[in-house]
């Protein structure tokens, strides 16, 4: 992450916790680099282990909240993948959208203008104002489809 956009996210942080009367913190501060130098799609506990190599005292319940916080500054967006929520930073990106391995949880972005054209064109054809969206297609990675499956165990019905 180049320096410039870290600093510009650090401003709409700041800019945040001013406007909403909370105070700037080492641990906001700590959290905010480790999750804008994943550049990924984080989960609580993902970040959580990136921010104690420096941080040991910094607990899940701050790594939570923080992101939540990031979320409402508009800095992060939340995904919500089975029970699982992940987190990615957002400020100044491109849309884009996220095939996701039910396997192994890897998730992988891709931008499709055709698909964007032809939400516009569906959403025009029945006089829809589209306001945002998500597109998440759900599957299997190239190594995960490579894996034979594992079939479900039966369960016994019969009482001994």
């Amino acid at each position: 992450m180049p320096p410039a956009a870290a600093r510009e996210e650090r401003q709409v942080l700041t800019a945040y916790l001013t406007r909403n009367r909370l105070k700037r913190s080492a641990q906001r501060e700590a959290i905010l680099d480790a999750f804008l130098k994943a550049g990924q799609h984080v989960s609580v506990e993902d970040l959580l282990e990136i921010v104690r190599r420096r941080h040991p005292e910094v607990g899940r319940t701050t790594i939570y909240r923080t992101l939540k916080l990031f979320k409402e500054a508009g800095l992060a967006s939340e995904l919500l993948f089975g029970s699982e929520a992940r987190f990615e930073p957002v400020w100044n990106r491109d849309h884009h959208d996220h095939f996701v391995c039910v396997a192994c949880g890897r998730i992988f972005e891709f931008r499709s203008p055709e698909i964007e054209r032809l939400q516009e064109e569906i959403a025009t054809g029945i006089g829809f104002a589209i306001e945002g969206h998500r597109h998440h297609i759900f599957g299997r990675c190239r190594r995960c489809a490579a894996r034979p499956r594992r079939e479900p165990r039966a369960t016994s019905t019969a009482r001994r």
